[in-house]
């Protein structure tokens, strides 16, 4: 996206806290709400690419309560679980039309998506953890949120990058992310060789005990298994509401790491680029975006004998 467009883009959207709260399996519900416009009955939803959202346990269950073969939006709006986090979204800027290293697929700016932790998980982790700076789980130079970006700051989860293009009503998913998973993971293996609570680890960015690092990975642990979810549930949602675009591309994992020049062991894993998009209804295609279709991408692609393959989710 140009850095102009993009500027006029985020000054159209809230500079307050936004709220984003989330319980397991809300993005089928998420999804179904747009679906049911294009769908009318039950059994049209069941053809369609939504159709798998269906056969999940926790839908089965709203669509016992549908005798008249059509799914409620009323009904789908009631629906919640518990345990659920509220988390903060906020927007930022990435890259810019000269960086061939920022990892986009093309010349110009994302827009950062970020899902923050809320204040009850930053209190636990200044308590049992006692970072000594902020972001203290996550890397220097990624778009993560920085202390006076907001009025408020809060430690990140994780992030998606878009390539916007409102002439096309198009956005490009570029990436789904998160440093707090790989690091919390870290802690994790250490806490697995400690044989005693009061054994420390001092490592210059925090110092925590067994028994500390433990208690919070206890807290967090719902929040490992449903940050991609939750991620690109968030992402969906704000192109849907915030920007207005029916149209949502994304990246394979080969041609996502050949067009943004991503190698060795910088690899992301695989199932973010495969797993992930299926779960959320999108479909393959051999088909490029049209921010993606100019001559240049299809010089690349052919010069580097890659197949072009995306996922696409029509809203």
């Amino acid at each position: 996206m140009d850095q102009n467009d993009m500027r006029e883009l985020l000054a159209c959207l809230s500079k307050e806290r936004t709220l984003y709260p989330y319980c397991r399996d809300y993005y089928a519900v998420q999804l179904l709400q747009i679906a049911v416009k294009r769908h009318a009955t039950i059994q049209t939803l069941k053809g369609s690419n939504f159709g798998r959202l269906l056969n999940k346990s926790s839908i089965a269950t709203l669509l016992s309560s549908c005798g008249n073969g059509r799914l409620n939006s009323d009904l789908l709006v009631s629906y919640w679980q518990e345990p659920s986090t509220t988390y903060l979204v906020t927007a930022g800027v990435w890259g810019s039309k000269s960086d061939r290293y920022a990892q986009t697929s093309r010349p110009g700016v994302n827009l950062v998506l970020r899902l923050n932790f809320n204040h009850q998980h930053d209190s636990l982790l200044q308590k049992l953890i006692h970072p000594t700076r902020d972001g203290v789980f996550n890397y220097w130079g990624h778009p993560v949120l920085g202390r006076g970006d907001r009025s408020y700051y809060r430690e990140t989860l994780a992030w998606s990058r878009l390539d916007i293009d409102l002439d096309r009503d198009e956005v490009l998913i570029e990436e789904v992310q998160s440093d707090w998973v790989r690091d919390v993971a870290w802690l994790h293996k250490w806490l697995n060789r400690c044989d005693r609570d009061e054994l420390v680890m001092d490592c210059g960015d925090f110092k925590t005990t067994a028994a500390s690092a433990r208690r919070y990975l206890e807290f967090v642990e719902p929040l490992l298994k449903e940050w991609s979810q939750a991620m690109l549930a968030a992402t969906v949602d704000f192109v849907n509401r915030e920007l207005g675009l029916k149209q949502i591309w994304y990246h394979s994992w080969k041609v996502g790491n050949y067009l943004k020049r991503i190698n060795g062991h910088y690899l992301p894993p695989k199932s973010l680029y495969s797993a992930l998009p299926r779960q959320f209804c999108f479909e393959q295609t051999e088909q490029l975006p049209g921010m993606l279709s100019d001559r240049r991408t299809i010089k690349r692609l052919r010069r580097g004998k890659i197949e072009p393959l995306f996922y696409k989710l029509e809203l």
